[in-house]
């Protein structure tokens, strides 16, 4: 599918009733899914523009969504300081998984699936498994907030920018700063 026609200025999604903070576009590109300050997270076609899913259970803004490479789960990240995982074929949620002490402000995924990213005001990094919905690694060393997270595609390192005005880079392997 070529995105080129359907991407021109004019078209325009609506229907969030808060502002719109994060929006990704599953690997098929089919469609688009989209975090809002309403607490919601939103699935929309991309040839239509027509609301598909909503996923509701945050209970505060989400300010941050991605897909996993199969297409098969959104992650969604949200100042209720959770981090939940999403199937997007039901639209059900099949993980919530807590444990960073302030907003979550990014998530990222491996580019194999296997670990899902998330970095948080509270300085830190988690590592979590999406098969089992438990913590595997707490990156810890940032003294601000952590902006981004992303991973490098051998899935071999977390890297992640903070308020502290630093990039860190993690192993995934052993869990040791680089």
């Amino acid at each position: 599918m070529s995105l080129s026609p359907l991407l021109l200025p004019s078209k325009r999604i609506t229907g969030h009733t808060g502002a719109v903070m994060f929006v990704a576009i599953t690997p098929n590109g089919q469609h688009i899914i989209s975090g809002s300050q309403d607490k919601t997270v939103r699935v929309w076609s991309l040839e239509s523009g027509e609301e598909v899913r909503r996923l509701e259970g945050h209970t505060d803004m989400v300010l941050s969504v991605a897909v996993t490479p199969n297409g098969q789960h959104i992650v969604s990240g949200s100042s209720d300081r959770s981090v939940r995982v999403w199937s997007l074929e039901s639209g059900e949620e099949v993980r919530l998984l807590k444990g960073h002490a302030e907003v979550v402000q990014c998530i990222a995924i491996t580019p194999d699936g296997v670990h899902i990213i998330s970095g948080s005001r509270d300085d830190t990094v988690r590592v979590w498994s999406l098969a089992r919905g438990q913590e595997v690694w707490q990156f810890e060393g940032h003294t601000g907030g952590v902006n981004f997270v992303a991973v490098t595609p051998d899935a071999l390192y977390v890297v992640c920018g903070s308020y502290d005005r630093t990039v860190r880079v993690w192993s995934l392997e052993n869990g040791a700063e680089v």
